[in-house]
Parts: C-alpha cells; structure tokens; sequence
C-alpha cells in the first residue's frame, strides 16, 4: 500500500486541522493525533501584552552569528537602560546593551537556549528605568543622512535578523556595488503555535512601512514585497492601506500556508520564482531577505534610537497559561515567565516552534534576539523503530532530499556518505521525522552528523 504525505498534510496535522490515523506501507495504523483546538489562532486574536520585568536579568553576549560581544562593564558597574554593555568584535558581531537600569552582579558563563554557554552579564534590576539618552530622527532626515551614518546607527542598535538566523544585519545589508532587484519582507511564519511576526504586522503596520523606507534609503531595490500567509489575508489590506497613507510603494504576496514556508530559500522561490542552493547568497541572484520584526527594530533604532533590547514573543502549548504574545526583555528568565503566567507543567519547554526550536531544562535560560516562542507541551512517549522504507521523509522533504539515508549513514559512522548525500543543503526543518511512522530520530542524525563533519573538517 502507498501513501502520499505531502507537506501540506504535516502542517495541517501540527495545527490540529487534520486528525486521522496514519499507515506505514503495510497498512498498519501507526500514529494517531487527537482532535484538540488549534492554538495559533488563540494567540493570533490577543491583544499584544507586556511582561513584567525580571528582578535578574541573564544577557548573553552572544546572541548571534559570529564572534560574541566583548564585555565593556565589570561587576559592580551601574547600567542605565538602553546603555551597551558588549562591544561587538571581528567581521561579524553584533552590540549588545542593556534592558534595565541597575547593577551588573555578575559576569558568568551561562547556557543559551541550545545549550551552548557563553559569558553572560547577570545585572540586578532596580526597576527605576533610568535610561540613556535617546537620539531620535524624523521622515526627513532621509534625505540628507549618508549611508554609512544608516550602516552606524543599525550596527550601534545591536540588530541581527530576528526571524531566527540572528545574523547581524549590518553586515547583511553592506552589499557593496552589488543590485538589488528584490527586497522580500518575510511575514511567512509557518511554524505551528507562533504568531509573534503576526502580531508585529498588526500592531507595528506603520512603523513596518516607515522602517523599510531606511533600508530603501540604503538598498535601492527595485520592487519590495511582503510574503504573508493565506491564512492571513486580512492583514493584506491593512498593509496595502498603510503603504498608500505613507506614500510606499510595497507588493503583498499572498503565500500559501505551508511548511517551512517561511525558511528563505522556499521564500524567495514563491515569490520571484528564483531558486537558490542552500550555500548560495540570495544577493548573489538580487535578492535580500528581511524579517518583519527586524523591519521593526531598524525602525527603532532610526526614529527612536532604541537598540534592540526586547521582541515581541509568542507563548503557548497545551501545558501554558494565560497564552499570547508579550513584548519580553532579552535576558529574562525561563523561571520569571512561568511564575509570571502562573504555568505550572513545565515538563516539556520549547524555545522556537515545534519544528525547529529547541527543548531547553534549564529555568534559567534567558529569552534571546532569536527566541520568537516558549512552547509548554504536554510529554509523549515515543517508541523508536528502524526504518521501513516508506518513502515519507522522502516526499515530505522541501529540499528534495533522502532524510532515511542520513539515519543509515550515521548509524554506520558513514559520514563521508553523508556529504555525497547532500547534507549540507538540509534546512533542518523537522518535516521528515514528523511524517516518520517508524520515528526514526532523523534530526538527531542530521545534526549530530553536521557536527560531525565539520570537526572532522576543522581537524583536517
């Protein structure tokens, strides 16, 4: 017996919209999802809510791509708010400042969301919010600032892409003499449960549109489009009105409402058609990718000279309380929110979404610029088998891979085989171990065996 699972199918089974049982190639019964109610539209519908602030605040110095910030406070030093306490360094770096006003207690090394732990300034709130002098500018200074005062301010403000890439973003947009024909907004968000870039969309329409006229300023593309999903099409409208009001010209893409929609490469190919290899820089073929919210923080930084010190961040599962999204400081807690919100099942927590976030056990964890969710599942058993070869991680793969064949070579220790089999192009978006009626543990496979490889390479 065959059976196609297409990834319209793995999305409609994460948001509760399909529930039957599924069958491996024997026609056995494997895999059963209960009816419940589907939790983004939940979080979609809530007002956008502030979080109180932490008494302890755990602030990485490095919360993006590259070399970390370096320490520019010691302990005992005060902070205002706003005030930047790691200097970025090397070629790719971002600042990063301070989301309270009080005293650095410590300087430690702390664990990150993955796991990872890197020197973190713990600062004691003192809930004065005494802040820094702010810089604000207006539409017209526009028209006289230089480029390379734009590249200052979005370097200074410590912003990287906050749709989860966290690369710093003044680095992203030095394209030197090179074209751009497209500049692509990526509202997309795809993965089950969040609703935080919806959420920013519809509460920061203006800023949004206003924040992508800094960076026209500084790329000159030929068209902007914003890609947002079907099943957010009553947004389209409230963009289209607010670019005309503001005098923007800006194209929607209505997007199907598919995973991983919102990863890059899968972008770039529905909106403009161009296809672009995993390894390959989007400028290379005259596109630049930007998240809303990063959208938003350029805005900030801009008109109100905030650095990036807080996002907006979805909270939700079927073990959460009080679900929605809340504007949270960088630095705060796991501990905080869940006695701020009063969760009590804390069995299974995900930073990111469900596909492609992370489990941390830490309560110590601190939300970061790339934390778009926390995520309190509730805990399954899950029984592993080998493979049978039914061919769904297969189909189910965006990349147009052969997930089983991973899992095979890792299993051996195989992992040259691993690079013929094209690893470097996976996305790591989970769709192939979730359509496993074996579970196989595919993505265990994929990452460690990346790992692998790349110490092997470094070795070499």
């Amino acid at each position: 017996m065959t059976r196609n699972i297409s990834i319209k199918r793995v999305i409609n089974i994460l948001m509760n919209k399909d529930a039957d049982e599924t069958e491996d190639n024997k026609g056995r019964k494997v895999r059963k999802n209960e009816k419940r109610e589907p939790m983004k539209p939940r979080t979609k519908n809530t007002e956008l809510k502030e979080l109180q602030d932490s008494e302890l605040l755990y602030v990485p110095l490095s919360q993006h791509i590259g070399s970390p910030a370096i320490p520019v406070v010691e302990i005992g030093d005060y902070v205002k708010k706003y005030e930047k306490i790691g200097e970025s360094s090397g070629v790719i770096s971002a600042n990063i400042h301070s989301p309270v006003s009080g005293d650095i207690a410590d300087i430690v090394e702390h664990s990150l969301p993955n796991g990872n732990k890197v020197k973190t300034v713990i600062i004691a709130n003192d809930f004065q919010n005494k802040q820094e002098k702010l810089v604000k500018r207006e539409l017209n200074d526009l028209k006289l600032i230089k480029k390379e005062e734009i590249f200052s301010i979005i370097k200074e403000a410590g912003i990287v892409g906050l749709g989860g890439a966290q690369f710093p973003t003044h680095v992203k947009y030095d394209i030197k003499f090179r074209k751009v024909d497209t500049l692509i907004i990526n509202g997309a968000e795809c993965e089950p449960y969040l609703t935080s870039d919806y959420s920013v969309m519809k509460n920061h329409t203006k800023e949004i549109i206003n924040g992508l006229k800094v960076i026209q300023k500084l790329l000159n593309p030929k068209e902007v489009v914003i890609g947002i999903e079907e099943e957010n099409r009553e947004l389209v409208e409230v963009v289209e009105e607010m670019g005309r009001k503001e005098k923007f010209q800006i194209k929607v893409k209505l997007l199907p409402t598919i995973y991983p929609q919102g990863s890059e490469l899968q972008l770039i190919n529905t909106v403009t058609g161009i296809k672009v290899r995993k390894g390959e820089l989007p400028l290379e073929k005259g596109v630049v990718v930007s998240n809303v919210s990063t959208v938003k923080a350029i805005y900030d930084a801009f008109f109100e000279g905030k650095p990036l010190i807080e996002r907006v961040v979805t909270i939700s599962g079927e073990e959460a309380r009080n679900i929605g999204n809340y504007r949270i400081k960088f630095g705060t807690p796991l501990y905080h929110i869940v006695k701020q919100l009063k969760i009590t099942n804390e069995e299974k927590v995900i930073f990111g979404g469900p596909m492609m976030g992370i489990e941390v056990f830490d309560s110590r964890v601190p939300v970061i610029k790339g934390t778009s969710g926390i995520l309190f599942l509730s805990t399954e058993e899950i029984e592993r088998n080998n493979c049978i070869s039914c061919g769904y991680c297969v189909e189910a793969c965006p990349m147009n891979l052969m997930p089983f064949e991973f899992a095979d070579y890792y299993e051996k220790g195989k992992y040259e085989k691993m690079v013929k089999a094209n690893i470097q192009n996976c996305i790591e978006c989970g769709a192939c171990e979730f359509v496993c009626p074996s579970r196989v543990p595919l993505m265990e496979s994929i990452k460690t065996g990346k790992a692998v490889l790349s110490e092997m390479g470094e070795n070499r």
